[in-house]
């Protein structure tokens, strides 16, 4: 396939997966707790994302406390935070990483990886190519909004 080609069938994997996760999400339920609704619109990497999740804060303080600090702390460290950094614009293949990221080893980068991979924060869509997945990507453009609201709260 071209390098066009596969540009586009990325956009239009991007474009089913934010899709599906609308269908696939619990419908949004109002209840005595209220309704959190996070969303937006991106322009990231030549891809277009449109976004709109809404929860109730009881059905969201319900949820597995272990999966949620799993997601959390794969997402917390500095090294680990770069890389999301860096894929949420789309992807970018092992050695464009390790330039970019100054580690000292490849080991370290695929440690990294390895984690954030089994957060579902990172895959692996081709052979030395790594990407957050479309459905993560909204995710993890609000938890870097929360981290940005908590560390600047005066």
């Amino acid at each position: 396939m071209s390098d066009e080609t596969d540009d586009r069938l990325l956009a239009l994997e991007a474009r089913v997966a934010a899709l599906e996760a609308q269908l696939a999400a619990p419908a949004p339920r109002a209840d005595d707790s209220g309704l959190f609704t996070y969303g937006g619109q991106a322009s990231l990497g030549g891809y277009e994302w449109s976004w709109q999740v809404s929860r109730s804060p009881e059905w969201l303080l319900e949820q597995p406390s272990a999966q949620l600090a799993a997601v959390l702390a794969a997402a917390g460290h500095p090294a680990r935070f770069e890389i999301l950094k860096l894929l949420v614009t789309g992807p970018k293949p092992i050695t464009e990483l390790q330039a970019e990221l100054g580690l000292a080893s490849p080991g370290q980068l695929y440690h990294h990886l390895k984690t954030l991979t089994a957060a579902g924060l990172v895959d692996q869509p081709e052979r030395g190519v790594y990407r957050v997945p479309p459905k993560a990507v909204f995710p993890v453009l609000a938890l870097a909004a929360a981290a940005v609201d908590v560390a600047h709260q005066s």
